[in-house]
């Protein structure tokens, strides 16, 4: 915090001196107590990116490089054309500080942010996912505490909306332990034509605000400023910052707004998020590159005395912004009234380009209109961490256990064993669109009602990869997301990302951040998949420990799928079928679970990127999908090679006969093989008729491709093949050790 004096009083602000300094120097005066707050929520981190702004730079060309980039960058959701007069709207956010100080509302009302930024598009919200992150849970009550409301606070908020929770992904991992992260996803489905009657943000002199949606109260306020610093500078008195949503409320604000914009009427629309009221008004207005007049005693307050500071500043959710034509102001007021929403009438713009508020008669608030919106930003300087050497040198250690001792320990380990805990207390069905349901496909798969087409989405990074190398980490997180829709039949379209950080100001914190930044935009452009929209949380660390959580660039992949027969799922189908494994394994064992879960360890050589066969191996598989020589897909990702074919054998329990006889580099040793986690790669199941089809058309595509073996009715993995020693697994002790471990640990 720093301390500044305001008209002879001392005052306590986020914002530096310096900016402090700026906003005087901006306004040729002091600002009102109202006006400093305004500067100072938005000028935040959370709100303005001033550190992250100049590095997220080179994603902002979306819409100019790809013709079915819709809305790119900037934008409160990316959106794309998936083409037959669809549009898809999808975004991802972060609600980490509120989690960690109040887990069920912080996560809830993470939920309802992220649904009103898909609303601002204009298309209706269909699906929800949410990547999470925690200390681990084995003897850790407070971790066990944060998952167990995090986990209801999302399913409960979703549920009642009924939204589908549809996917998503959770590590545990001692670097969270103080900073657990809560990211949320949205996707949007509407026509082409309701993304062009969404709101333009081009607005004329007259045209009516209006606020609409639940009261506002002293919940919230300060939410953006507390999550633009870290945790251990927050006491008991940060509580308050946290907001409490409404689910029901929500339900019907998503209804009435829909049919408001469908209207034609609604020129600009902002929900009340971070900043709240400030933000909405400020951005409505910089944007739109115009005035307003806005009246505070105008606001529907649930508590009384609320002075001007605390409506401006007030985060309580369920509320939007919407600037109307005058000539629909009362047709959109009476879809209002038809849902029983709350509204009023709280201003109108007007081309003066400065926004003012009133409190009564007293104008508490008189700025440029783009003064809150356009903050300074930084030039944070950066250093990679002098400890990564040490780290990335280390060996993998010598193991005197049995390949079966250890793959058993891996498959019931926290960041391997199944989810169901958490996706059993979703309604990932509800809305009739669910075809892929969790646990059955590496992503989740919504059909588009009265087409033949289908959307994957996935979400998810490796946050151990990225920590020892946050370059070839990220693009690794690409890979991966890529392939788990690519698994499922789709291609994929667009990506949108959430970086989780340290603080920026500190240089080994930074470096982490621009890194990824870069690794996610090199591989994008390689591959030609269009970057769309973020978001950034930073201050992602421990003061007193002086740590920080993994380095985690959150990616979300949505892909497109034509023709029900063309989707693709986990589970091996059939006794007698060949598997086969693509791509190329490599030693890379670093950041693996395997030198997590069997040595304790975090370093040595982590999995690296070569697009060039990435694209390749994708290109072969799409050519075997076309001609539908495909049963089964899965991709190859934590634990390694077995742990991924355990987990194709557990719906059907079916067992496989493995000969990895010539089936990689001579100079791996076992352990390296089995266990690497080298990105890219995946195992299929098709009919042995197909064989020698398949090997002919790999020839055109250049890539790694081994039979390794046959699906089997005993349900048996029995692995032959290997330098050292043979094996055989139980399936049906795997399925037990697979599905009991969260139970287990959530005994609370």
């Amino acid at each position: 915090m720093t301390n500044v004096k305001l008209n002879g009083k001392e005052a306590n602000i986020e914002m530096t001196e310096g900016e402090f300094e700026k906003v005087k120097e901006l306004l040729g005066r002091e600002p009102s107590i109202t006006e400093l707050g305004a500067f100072d929520v938005m000028w935040s981190e959370h709100c303005s990116y001033k550190s992250s702004r100049p590095k997220l730079r080179i994603f902002e060309d979306a819409e100019a490089n790809y013709d079915y980039v819709l809305a790119g960058p900037g934008q409160d959701a990316g959106v794309i054309d998936i083409g037959d007069g669809y549009a898809l709207a999808f975004r991802i956010e972060s609600h980490n500080h509120p989690s960690a100080i109040e887990p069920y509302h912080g996560a809830a009302t993470g939920i309802g942010g992220i649904i009103r930024d898909i609303l601002c598009m204009g298309v209706r919200p269909i699906a929800l996912l949410d990547p999470l992150r925690f200390g681990r849970l084995k003897n850790n009550p407070h971790s066990q505490l944060l998952f167990k409301y995090v986990v209801k606070g999302i399913a409960d908020y979703g549920n009642c909306t009924g939204i589908p929770t549809i996917g998503g992904e959770v590590e545990f991992d001692d670097s969270f332990e103080s900073n657990c992260l809560v990211n949320v996803a949205c996707i949007g489905l509407g026509t082409i034509d309701d993304f062009k009657h969404a709101p333009s943000r081009a607005y004329n002199p007259g045209d009516y605000v209006v606020l609409m949606g639940g009261s506002t109260g002293r919940d919230g306020i300060h939410g953006v400023t507390f999550a633009s610093r870290t945790l251990t500078e927050m006491s008991e008195a940060d509580r308050p910052a946290v907001q409490i949503g409404d689910p029901f409320t929500k339900k019907m604000i998503i209804e009435a707004t829909l049919e408001a914009v469908k209207t034609g009427f609604v020129r600009g629309l902002k929900d009340l998020g971070g900043g709240g009221l400030t933000c909405a008004t400020s951005e409505l207005t910089g944007d739109g590159n115009t005035g307003a007049k806005v009246d505070l005693r105008k606001v529907f307050t649930r508590e009384p005395g609320m002075n001007s500071y605390e409506i401006m500043l007030s985060e309580s959710q369920e509320r939007m912004t919407f600037i109307i034509k005058p000539e629909g102001l009362e047709t959109v007021l009476d879809i209002f009234r038809k849902y029983e929403m709350s509204f009023a009438v709280i201003g109108r713009t007007d081309d003066s380009k400065v926004l003012k508020v009133f409190d009564d008669d007293n104008l508490v608030v008189n700025l440029p209109s783009k003064a809150l919106s356009e903050s300074p930003t930084f030039k944070r300087q950066e250093k990679r961490p002098l400890y990564l050497d040490e780290l990335l040198s280390q060996k993998t250690p010598e193991s005197n256990q049995r390949f079966e001792e250890i793959i058993y320990k891996l498959i019931a380990s926290e960041n391997i064993c199944s989810k169901e805990w958490v996706y059993r207390q979703y309604d990932h069905e509800v809305g009739v669109r669910s075809v892929v349901k969790c646990g059955e496909g590496d992503s989740g798969v919504l059909r588009i009602i009265g087409t033949d087409k289908f959307i994957a989405a996935s979400v998810g990074v490796n946050s151990k990869h990225c920590f020892l190398d946050p370059y070839e980490g990220a693009k690794g997180g690409l890979v991966e997301e890529c392939s788990n829709v690519i698994a499922n039949g789709a291609k994929p379209l667009a990506m949108v990302n959430c970086c989780n950080f340290g603080n920026p100001e500190i240089p080994e914190s930074f470096w982490y951040f621009s890194n990824s930044v870069d690794g996610m935009n090199d591989f994008c452009r390689k591959l030609r998949i269009p970057i769309v929209g973020g978001n950034v949380s930073f201050y992602n660390e421990d003061e007193v420990k002086k740590t920080a959580i993994k380095a985690t660039p959150m990616i979300m992949i949505v892909g497109l799928i034509r023709g029900k027969e063309n989707i693709i799922t986990l589970p091996f189908k059939k006794a007698g079928h060949d598997i086969f494994l693509i791509g190329e394994t490599k030693a890379e064992l670093g950041g693996s679970e395997f030198h997590s879960v069997i040595f304790n360890i975090e370093g040595g050589i982590p999995p690296k990127v070569d697009e060039k066969k990435i694209k390749a191996t994708w290109d072969f598989l799409f050519e075997l999908y076309k001609r539908s020589l495909v049963k089964a897909n899965h991709d190859i990702n934590k634990g390694g090679i077995i742990i991924s074919i355990a987990e194709m054998c557990f719906n059907q329990k079916l067992g496989a006969d493995l000969d990895f006889s010539n089936c990689y580099n001579k100079d791996l040793r076992d352990d390296e093989f089995l266990f690497s986690e080298s990105v890219g790669r995946f195992i299929i199941e098709t009919d042995p008729k197909d064989y020698n089809s398949i090997l002919e058309i790999s020839k055109d595509f250049d890539i790694e491709l081994y039979k390794i073996g046959k699906t089997v009715a005993n349900p048996e993995i029995n692995i032959r093949g290997l330098k050292s020693q043979s094996s055989t697994l139980y399936v049906e002790k795997m399925k037990e050790l697979f599905d009991s471990t969260i139970p287990n640990l959530m005994e609370i």
